[in-house]
């Protein structure tokens, strides 16, 4: 009860935090699916293309309130917060084309919300979570009110039904079904970013039994040529212009990747190089691991979590990529007794709960005080969130080095 009654506290400051703090003076029809929408429907409905800077320039007035004035010919700000995700996104689109975008909206957000219920029941289930209904309920509103999940919400972002995807595909992997994996997980690449780790890591598990691990790889791929070539009948050498237009948000937006902005561009992209390769190197030997056996849904945590390093954001909704080692670390925290790991552990959830401790704050300052000058420690509650990828990381590791002793133990007592 006393964790039940911590988790509605919680939610409910961080919510406060998310509607009346952080969307203070944002552009009341700012949305991020309004792009992915309005590109989808032209694309779908009149064979237009989406990554154009005529499209581009009509999202642009919907959203900011005027087309943005290029300054050079070529200027990525032209198609600046235009449709930048592959073509065969709009194939997940589809239905909603045919609705007013205020419709979409709501379904978008419902779908939303249950693809997030969703992906923590599936990573529950997989993880053999023994709780009680009160236990579910706090750790549901616990996951519910994180800033990454409302500020999704609130952004009407992709990225909370690409993590949901993915989940997905990783419960259909764990379960066996490898041809529907195979299928799913090449529909996660609608955020390509978000397998950009993972794909390599499951190539080289099927690799290592190829004749019972193939059919994986072949979904996938057969899976793969269909939508690529079905958007390229649509809009002829779209992935060109996807390129380009992926390279436009990096420089229109904040596009530095958490390694970049500890050690700068160049040398945020050497350590990556380093750090992937440590990790392959690291997780080497769970290539032949039974799918569902606990070390194997450590390292796909472990690789969802470095792929947040990686990858040229810092938006905070991102890291719903987390949730499975979050929770990797909740179920086997007793595992991690030993004083550095203990101490890892200790940092994570430090500040996973920074979080809400300055959310906390921030509403009970605006009891007193005008939401205007609350506003201004608005970034309090995101100081933590460069750091927790890394903190969870780390964890990952010295579970996995533990769940290896144990393995090796018990083979020596048989």
């Amino acid at each position: 009860m006393l964790w039940l009654m911590l988790s509605l506290v919680c939610a409910a400051s961080m919510w406060f935090y998310t509607d009346k703090i952080y969307g203070l003076g944002q552009p009341p029809s700012f949305s991020d699916l309004y792009a992915r929408w309005w590109g989808s429907h032209e694309v779908l409905l009149h064979r237009r293309n989406p990554y154009s800077a005529a499209v581009a320039h009509e999202i642009q007035t919907v959203i900011y309130g005027a087309a943005v004035n290029s300054r050079y010919p070529g200027d990525p700000s032209e198609i600046a917060g235009g449709f930048a995700y592959p073509l065969y996104t709009s194939f997940f689109l589809w239905p909603t084309v045919y609705m007013s975008f205020a419709t979409a909206e709501k379904l978008f957000l419902g779908v939303s919300e249950l693809a997030v219920l969703g992906s923590l029941a599936m990573w529950l289930r997989l993880l053999r979570f023994e709780r009680s209904l009160i236990g579910s309920v706090a750790l549901t509103l616990f996951t519910f009110g994180s800033f990454p999940v409302l500020q999704g919400l609130r952004l009407e972002n992709l990225s909370l039904l690409a993590a949901a995807v993915i989940t997905a595909a990783i419960f259909l992997f764990a379960k066996g079904h490898l041809l529907s994996a195979g299928i799913v997980l090449a529909a996660a690449t609608f955020k390509p970013q978000f397998t950009i780790l993972l794909l390599p890591w499951l190539a080289v598990w099927t690799l290592s039994d190829w004749r019972r691990r193939g059919a994986l790889a072949w979904a996938f791929l057969a899976s793969m040529l269909l939508l690529i070539l079905s958007a390229e009948w649509l809009v002829p050498g779209w992935i060109g212009d996807f390129l380009r237009s992926a390279q436009a948000y990096r420089d229109y937006t904040p596009g530095d990747s958490l390694l970049d902005l500890w050690f700068s561009r160049g040398g945020g992209t050497a350590v990556g190089l380093v750090l992937v390769g440590a990790l392959f190197a690291l997780t080497w030997r769970h290539r032949r691991d039974p799918a569902d056996s606990a070390p194997m849904l450590v390292v796909v945590s472990l690789f969802l979590a470095a792929t947040l390093m990686i990858i040229p954001t810092l938006a905070p909704h991102a890291q719903l990529l987390l949730l499975p080692g979050i929770l990797c670390l909740l179920r086997n925290r007793a595992l991690l007794s030993a004083r550095i790991a203990a101490l890892t552990c200790a940092a994570v959830w430090l500040l996973l709960a920074w979080s809400w401790i300055a959310s906390f704050g921030l509403a009970v300052a605006a009891l007193r005080l005008p939401v205007t000058t609350v506003w201004r420690g608005w970034k309090l509650p995101l100081a933590t969130s460069p750091v927790l990828p890394l903190a969870v990381a780390i964890g990952l590791v010295f579970l996995l080095q533990k769940l290896q002793a144990n393995a090796s133990v018990e083979q020596v007592s048989d």
